[in-house]
This record gives structure tokens, C-alpha cells and sequence, in this order.
């Protein structure tokens, strides 16, 4: 027969198959929350002296109810399992969630290796990238509403301003208008008075510039009638030309002096001498020489110049003409010299081109405008 004690104490401890678990079965969490373990019933133990007394009431324990009892324990085992597991759970999602929340303030962190730790350690974001974040963020609904709102006042804003000043003159109180009319009119009244000036002035501009071109004008035709007379520039037009052949050089300075003085009498405005024995010529102006530096020998201005001789002048050609071929006139008295012949030839063109070179005065100047000497 089995020992009373045995069989009380294989009864009375239930939770010991549990408590007896290897370690590594137990989940790793179940050190941080223990589960409060259901206390099973407690069987008080019978009294020795019913157990030795009384030896056939208990119920020897066969290995049918040794089975149940070891399934009861496997049952209480993966019940105690599960909610380790469970709570596991929990604390897991607690963690994640308060890792997660200092997440939303710093959103860029710094993962330390696997070798520093299991957790990671969150890096402040530098300047831009906090920049870039502020750009990059998609606004959401209370933004876009406050941007929205802003853009309405703004719009409201410039739609007051001109409105108010639309309605300044609608307003305006009458004796304002008045004003307002009277320097609008004064104003106008001044700027009428300028026009009147600047075209005043425009006037004065347009009639001294043509009074200036005017005596421009004037002063350029003095200077080419100037020109003409002084021998300094070319001249053109009608005249005479006198063709006189000495083969004897009787033809001297006083004769060649008599018809030049006689064409000037005439009008003639310009007048050269060519000398075709030597090719010369000499452009006859009032301080032109006429001598005979020889018997045989006529120089003109300087220059020795060798017959037949050539005198051209222009002018009006009947005038200047018969200031040569009238009775006992120059070819007359050319005629009487030995071998000596003169023709005169008139034509509506000529070119007298032979140019004098002016010499520069060395005791006359021109006298002051105001002197009446």
C-alpha cells in the first residue's frame, strides 16, 4: 500500500509540474511581468490519523488520473505562455510608441550601428535640411485656410484703397471742387504761358538761323567775288580772246599795259596772259607788273613770257571787244609795229583757271568798323 505522504503531496502540489519547467521554455519577458498565477484550491491534507485509520477512503491515484493531472499542467503551461506573449505585445507596442513620439519633433535621426546598441539615438537636423523640410512639407488644412484668408485681405485691401480714391472727388464737399477747379485752371493757365515762350523762342530760333545762313550766304558770295577779283580761286563765263603774234618782240610792257587797263575799263573780271613761245602764263590782278627787262624781253607779274601771246578775259564780250578794236585803239597800234598782227575772238564760255598766290600785306590792316577814317 502506497505512503499517505507520498500520495498527499503528489496532490496537493498541482503548479509544481510548472514551476518545475526548464527556464528556456519560459518566454524572455516573463521576468519583467510575472502573470498572477491562479492559486490552485488548497487541499488540506487528511489527518494521519484518518489516513492511518481509515486506509481505504482515500483513493489510490492510478495513471489514468496521473494523465489528466499532467494534461492540466501542459494546459496551464501554454495558458501562462499566451499571456506572456500577450503581454509581450504590449509592452512592445508601448515602447514603439513612446520611441515614436519624440520622432514627430525630430524627424531626421541618426541610427547608431548594431555594435553601439539595440536603440538608436535621434541627430539634430542641420539648418537646411530643417529649410528643406519647411519647403518641401505638404501644407496641410489650417495652412492652406490661413493662406487663403491672407490672399483675401490683401485683395480686400487694394479694392479699398481704390475705391476711397474713386470716391475723393464724388465726396468732396463743393467749395473743395471750386478749389480743386481753380488750380486745375491755374495750372493750365501756366503751362499755356510756357508754350507761349517756348514757341517765342522757337521763332527767335528759326529767324536767326535763317538770318544767320542769310549772311553766311552773303559772306561766302564776297569771298568769291573777292576770289574772282583777287585771282585766288578759278573763273568762268562769257569773254574775248585776243591772239597777238610778234615774231619781232616789237609788242613791249606799256602796249600789253594799254590793253589790259583798256578790258578792265571795259568789266572785265578776270584776265590771264599766256605765253605760248615758253608756255607760260600769268593770272592779271591790280598788283600785276608790266616790264621790259630788255628791249627784246616782256615780263608780266615777274614772269618772262615769249610770243605769240594769248589774252583772255571775261566779261561782256561786244564790251570788252570794242574796248579793243575801236579806231586808233590797242590793235591798232598793235598793227603798226613790225610784223605784228591782233585778232580778237569772241565766245559765250571761257575758263580763266591760271590761280595768283596773294601776298600778305605788311603795313595795311583792316580798319576798326567804329573809326570814320
Amino acid at each position: 500500500m502506497p505512503e499517505p505522504d507520498g500520495t498527499t503531496d503528489r496532490t496537493d502540489a498541482p503548479g509544481d509540474g510548472v514551476d518545475s519547467l526548464p527556464e528556456a521554455i519560459l518566454p524572455r519577458h516573463a521576468h519583467r511581468r510575472a502573470p498572477a498565477e491562479p492559486e490552485p484550491d488548497a487541499v488540506e491534507p487528511p489527518d494521519r490519523a484518518d489516513a492511518v485509520g481509515t486506509p481505504d477512503e482515500p483513493e489510490p491515484i492510478g495513471d489514468e488520473a496521473r494523465a489528466e493531472e499532467d494534461a492540466a499542467a501542459e494546459d496551464a503551461v501554454d495558458d501562462d505562455r499566451d499571456d506572456t506573449r500577450g503581454d509581450d505585445r504590449d509592452d512592445d507596442r508601448d515602447d514603439t510608441r513612446d520611441d515614436e513620439e519624440p520622432a514627430e519633433a525630430a524627424p531626421a535621426q541618426r541610427f547608431v550601428p548594431a555594435g553601439a546598441g539595440s536603440r538608436f539615438t535621434p541627430a539634430a537636423p542641420s539648418g537646411t535640411r530643417r529649410l528643406w523640410n519647411a519647403v518641401t512639407q505638404k501644407p496641410d488644412g489650417g495652412q492652406l485656410l490661413v493662406a487663403v484668408l491672407v490672399f483675401m485681405l490683401g485683395f480686400g485691401a487694394v479694392l479699398q484703397v481704390r475705391a476711397d480714391d474713386e470716391d475723393t472727388l464724388a465726396n468732396a464737399r463743393r467749395d473743395d471742387l471750386v478749389q480743386i477747379l481753380d488750380g486745375l485752371r491755374r495750372q493750365g493757365d501756366r503751362l499755356d504761358d510756357h508754350v507761349g515762350e517756348l514757341e517765342a523762342d522757337r521763332r527767335d530760333l528759326i529767324s536767326g538761323a535763317d538770318t544767320e545762313q542769310a549772311a553766311l550766304e552773303q559772306a561766302q558770295e564776297r569771298a568769291r567775288t573777292t576770289g574772282v577779283l583777287a585771282g585766288t580761286i578759278p573763273a568762268t563765263g562769257p569773254g574775248i580772246i585776243m591772239t597777238i603774234s610778234d615774231p619781232g618782240h616789237r609788242v613791249n610792257a606799256i602796249l600789253m599795259l594799254r590793253a589790259i587797263n583798256e578790258l578792265r575799263v571795259a568789266g572785265a573780271e578776270a584776265i590771264q596772259i599766256r605765253g605760248h613761245g615758253n608756255d607760260s602764263e600769268v593770272r592779271v590782278v591790280a598788283d600785276t607788273s608790266f616790264v621790259n627787262p630788255d628791249l627784246d624781253v616782256l615780263a608780266v607779274g615777274g614772269q618772262i613770257i615769249e610770243p605769240p601771246y594769248e589774252v583772255v578775259a571775261i566779261g561782256e564780250p561786244s564790251e570788252l571787244s570794242g574796248s579793243m578794236t575801236f579806231p586808233d585803239g590797242v590793235v591798232d597800234r598793235i598793227q603798226e609795229q613790225e610784223d605784228a598782227e591782233a585778232t580778237v575772238d569772241e565766245y559765250d564760255e571761257l575758263t580763266v583757271d591760271v590761280l595768283h598766290e596773294p601776298k600778305a600785306p605788311q603795313y595795311a590792316r583792316p580798319a576798326p568798323e567804329d573809326e570814320d577814317e
